[in-house]
């Protein structure tokens, strides 16, 4: 994708060091009660957790640790996850990481996306401070591909997430490394929607665990039933597959029962589940497939119609993934939004409307950028990078 080609500003020069023994093959982690989430209630359990290294990789960054960890799944079920440790030189030759990084990717459909199967392009940017990151692969992707992608299930991606981050923090101090409370998360579209998620969830499932000393996230999509009101007045979208890839979520994830035939047109009506869940196709394979931006090419009209009775159960659903609601930030969130006014993906209503709700709630420490990122999706995708770089730098 476009996204690979960001980096060519951050390239680095090739690190040559010999690494000893330092990281065993396989470490077992024993951790106290995590909390797991159903959709309709929240209660403990105590499984027998445990964190397993099964690859490790000298790059011309640093070193990379690849991690299968315990978590929740979207409906609060353990499960085993994959993460990615990538830690520079200097952290490995000091044993000390001074500031650790909670990166949150971006939306993805082929498999060879995630993290752990090489996409480390925006980590790079906090590896560049000397920064250890940690980026933990989306349910659908890595350990979990043969599942359906919890795509923009905010809260659970986040969960994941800072499970992953946890259990990396764990495995470090039983190598010897020392670490700081200093911890900083970040993502871009999705993975914007994730961070805010994280910074959610350390405020209230996470609290006394994790506290971020800064939040920054890029163009996320923090309402979804804004963000498809939006979709149908515009009758088009500048990446194409990203409606069908929520419809099929929403539809496969929550069992709604929706016909393909009722909702898409042909032929992404017999070919949803090749195109959208085979994670053979990249977002821009899949929407070059579909032939269009314009949504009545691929969308049946009732669903392009926000008082159809089609479309109001369809919102019942994306109103569920609002992290906005049922959440009271602490009045010191420290949070930094970019979002570009003509971002053709994300309609920037979303970090204006979530602007809005930390600033009624008196969150000072809360900002929003609408110049720096002012192009395309996409474009805006670099120029975040940029923006991270800055923000970075006053850490």
């Amino acid at each position: 994708m476009i996204m690979r080609r960001i980096f060519i500003i951050l390239l680095l020069s090739t690190f040559n060091f010999q690494l000893s023994t330092l990281f065993a093959q396989t470490y077992v982690w024993k951790a106290g009660k995590p909390l797991v989430v159903n959709p309709d209630s929240i209660t403990f359990m105590e499984p027998d957790m445990g964190l397993q290294v099964v690859d490790e990789t000298q790059t011309s960054d640093g070193y990379n640790v690849k991690f299968l960890y315990f978590t929740q799944d979207y409906l609060g079920r353990p499960q085993w996850q994959s993460a990615l440790l990538q830690l520079s030189e200097n952290n490995v030759q000091s044993k000390h990481i001074g500031v650790m990084a909670l990166y949150n990717h971006y939306t993805i459909m082929s498999a060879a996306e995630c993290p752990t199967e090489g996409n480390t392009d925006m980590q790079k940017a906090a590896l560049t401070k000397d920064f250890a990151v940690v980026s933990a692969d989306y349910e659908g992707f890595g350990e979990t591909a043969d599942k359906i992608q919890a795509y923009c299930f905010g809260l659970a991606n986040a969960r994941a997430s800072i499970d992953a981050l946890l259990a990396a923090r764990e495995w470090l101090a039983e190598q010897g490394y020392t670490l700081s409370d200093s911890i900083i998360n970040y993502g871009y579209s999705q993975g914007g929607q994730t961070t805010v998620a994280e910074v959610r969830l350390a405020q209230t499932e996470y609290r006394g665990r994790v506290r971020f000393l800064k939040s920054i996230a890029g163009d996320g999509p923090y309402n979804l039933t804004l963000t498809f009101k939006t979709f149908v007045e515009w009758q088009r979208i500048g990446m194409a597959a990203a409606l069908p890839l929520t419809v099929i979520t929403l539809n496969e994830l929550y069992d709604m029962g929706i016909a393909y035939d009722q909702v898409f047109k042909a032929p992404l009506s017999s070919n949803w589940k090749t195109w959208f869940v085979s994670k053979r196709f990249t977002m821009d394979e899949a929407s070059g497939l579909l032939g269009s931006d314009s949504l009545h090419v691929f969308i049946q009209p009732e669903y392009l119609d926000t008082t159809s009775a089609e479309t109001k159960q369809m919102m019942t659903y994306t109103e569920r993934l609002n992290i906005m609601q049922g959440w009271m930030p602490d009045t010191d969130t420290k949070l930094r939004l970019y979002h570009s006014l003509q971002d053709d993906v994300v309609p920037f209503g979303n970090s204006r409307e979530l602007y809005r709700f930390f600033e009624n709630q008196g969150c000072s420490n809360v900002a929003i950028d609408s110049t720096s990122l002012n192009m395309d999706h996409e474009s805006s995708g670099m120029m975040f990078i940029i923006a991270l770089m800055n923000e970075l730098n006053t850490l």
